[in-house]
């Protein structure tokens, strides 16, 4: 599979989104130093990217997923994929690999620029034990996001769009916002926010149990997602053409 995954990221070398990776790394970085001005913050406040995590990181990571799908029906390189002689679930699953890849990448550069801007502005020291505690924190988190690529997928290949998929990656996280206001005991049952609230927790929801709904609800969308996504994608041809 390794084959399909490189092949994979290097359809990145041409691609405008390579032109979004470096926006969205450009507002990490300014979305850090914003954060940095907070007086007395210390680094576990600041490495939460807090704005980052809420706004722009789910958005743009569920359309990265979704437009590795989306991306060879445009092209008209779908029918040229399905005839190389590699089964379509190694090509599915090496598609939500180097979706993950990538994230994994991006979150490793946001956090080195978080680091060296922190180093240069805040007034508190850095650590090896907080280090270390950040570090396994961005694991974490990065396991959460791509949690959400299977929903993104099945999404993109619905929709087939790049446009499209990048509509319903906002509206997901638009539609996600009302929960909030309800009521914290529906917080979680978005998928979207749960990162954000992991950066948050327990700071913001102290009540384990709260978690217990809405981590069900991401398992189980991430089960089904993942399911339906590789049935529809590997019989795709007896059920569009």
């Amino acid at each position: 599979m390794l084959t399909q995954i490189m092949t994979e990221m290097f359809k990145f070398k041409r691609s405008k989104v390579l032109w979004i990776i470096v926006l969205l790394i450009v507002l990490d970085c300014f979305s850090s130093y914003l954060q940095s001005q907070v007086k007395d913050l210390s680094w576990e406040e600041f490495l939460r990217a807090s704005y980052m995590n809420l706004w722009i990181r789910p958005v743009f990571f569920c359309f990265l997923s979704g437009y590795l799908f989306t991306r060879d029906e445009e092209q008209r390189t779908l029918s040229a994929l399905f005839t190389y002689p590699y089964r379509r679930s190694q090509w599915y699953f090496a598609k939500l690999t180097a979706a993950a890849v990538v994230i994994a990448f991006l979150l490793l550069v946001s956090f080195a620029f978080e680091l060296i801007i922190g180093l240069l502005l805040l007034s508190e020291p850095l650590t090896f034990a907080n280090l270390g505690y950040q570090l396994a924190f961005l694991v974490q988190t990065w396991l959460l996001y791509i949690a959400l690529t299977p929903l993104a997928a099945f999404i993109a290949i619905l929709v087939k769009k790049s446009i499209l998929c990048a509509i319903a990656s906002a509206g997901g996280g638009i539609m996600s916002m009302p929960l909030g206001v309800v009521s914290s005991k529906y917080i979680t049952l978005s998928p979207w926010l749960i990162p954000y609230l992991f950066s948050y927790y327990p700071l913001n929801i102290p009540d384990y149990p709260v978690w217990e709904p809405g981590l069900l609800v991401s398992g189980i969308l991430l089960v089904l997602s993942m399911g339906l996504g590789l049935y529809i994608y590997t019989k795709k041809d007896l059920i569009y053409e």
